[in-house]
């Protein structure tokens, strides 16, 4: 007895076939996971209240153990040996899933030792390096240390990070760079990760729920780590360039925790304009048109350049004040930064350079918007740190202040206020 002809089974067949090729896109489309992100906390180093400074929340994210070391020093350095004030450390290790899979956090329990579960499932002890080195750190440091592992896909690797972030209630997430220098005596050689991670990076920068940090690793002290704890010998010099602007101000906030520690000397360089005149010459018009990858791109949001200018004295002055005989500090006055900001690279006199991304820039560093971009997720100042064959010898840290509204960031034209009165069809921009 025949139960399906044919023409039946031939029908049966193209509806298991449409079904199979339609559920995924369909479900995609209308199911969106609960992933948003919450932009009712300020979570920025500058922001935090008393309460909130008594407890510093950092996710440190890493490819590898091969940029460990400096992620180490960088963080020792961030630690401020008051002991009212601590640290609670998350290190992310991110896997790239290339198998059609779920995303997958994988929180490590700690055995009675210290040492973290070792998953079965796992390939090779690659991934259990990168945790059973922060957790020593931990317990040489008595830093509070929870490691962790993303593995997922690259395209939404920036979505686990910034869950953990939000979740957690974290202030600061630490990014490496997707290149990394290494130094033999005088050859440089550069080490890219991939496109892919560069996609990552700058999608957290435009996603995350709180302030960024990217380290471009240069062998941020010598591929030593510093002793943990105030009895560290190795000191480290770091300098801090402020040309102004809400990221430069979360910069000079964490530079304030550096000199906290015993081993670090912190030195900031604020850069003024030769001719305070010019700061009302530049106006900054949104172009969407233009390549956002090879263009940096500035905030969208309506800033008064006078009040910006004004929170930036009273900021440097504020940390003066609460530094003074901890951190040096240095005026600079020229016209061509670029030639400065190299020089000071090239000297070799830091160990480390930090510098905000200048969304919202000054005069200075919004005369640097039709430079051609390199790295555009850096900001102008972090670009020129990070170009190759320019000789730096230092490695940098590129911070982003955390925006509560997500403002739009777009790629700009540089105009003159003379040519915005001359055209009345021009809207300038709040960027500057």
């Amino acid at each position: 007895m025949q139960v399906l002809n044919d023409e039946a089974f031939a029908i049966l067949v193209l509806m298991a076939l449409f079904t199979t090729f339609i559920t995924t896109p369909t479900v995609m489309a209308i199911y969106k996971p609960a992933r948003g992100f919450s932009a009712r906390v300020d979570r920025r180093l500058q922001s935090a209240s008393d309460t909130t400074k008594d407890e510093l929340r950092v996710l440190a994210c890493v490819h590898g153990p091969g940029s460990i070391p400096s992620l180490i020093n960088l963080i020792e350095s961030t630690r401020s040996t008051n002991k009212a004030s601590k640290l609670k450390l998350y290190i992310m290790h991110l896997v790239e899933l290339t198998e059609r899979s779920s995303s997958i956090i994988m929180v490590q329990r700690l055995r009675k030792n210290g040492f973290p579960f070792i998953n079965r499932l796992r390939r090779s002890g690659f991934h259990d390096r990168v945790a059973v080195t922060f957790e020593a750190y931990g317990q040489l440091g008595q830093v509070n240390v929870t490691p962790t592992t993303a593995v997922s896909p690259l395209p939404t690797m920036h979505e686990d990070i910034c869950h953990v972030a939000e979740d957690k209630s974290v202030t600061m997430i630490i990014l490496p760079f997707h290149k990394q220098w290494r130094r033999f005596n005088d050859h440089e050689e550069v080490e890219n990760v991939g496109h892919g991670w560069r996609g990552v990076n700058q999608r957290v920068l435009k996603e995350a729920p709180c302030s960024v940090a990217v380290l471009l690793d240069r062998g941020y002290g010598g591929g030593a780590q510093m002793t943990p704890g105030p009895t560290s010998t190795a000191v480290q010099k770091v300098c801090v360039m402020f040309f102004g602007g809400p990221d430069d101000r979360e910069a000079l906030e964490l530079s304030g925790r550096m000199a906290e520690h015993p081993a670090v000397n912190v030195t900031v360089i604020t850069f003024v304009q030769k001719n305070e005149m010019d700061d009302l010459d530049l106006v900054l018009r949104p172009s969407p048109n233009k390549c956002r990858e090879s263009n940096y791109t500035f905030t969208t949001a309506i800033t008064n350049p006078q009040n910006e200018k004004e929170h930036d004295l009273t900021t440097v002055a504020e940390l003066k004040t609460r530094w003074e005989g901890m951190v040096e500090f240095v005026e600079k006055t020229g016209s061509n930064i670029i030639e400065q900001v190299v020089a000071i690279g090239k000297s070799g006199e830091y160990d480390l350079i930090v510098v905000g991304k200048g969304r919202c820039p000054s005069t200075m560093v919004a005369s640097l918007a039709e430079r051609h971009a390199e790295h555009p997720e850096l900001g102008p100042i972090g670009d020129v740190l990070a170009s190759s064959g320019q000789g730096i010898a230092s490695s940098v840290l590129v911070i982003q202040q955390h925006d509560m509204a997500h403002s739009e960031e777009l790629p700009v034209s540089k105009i003159t206020r003379e040519e915005v009165d001359n055209k009345k069809d021009v809207e300038p921009s709040n960027l500057v």
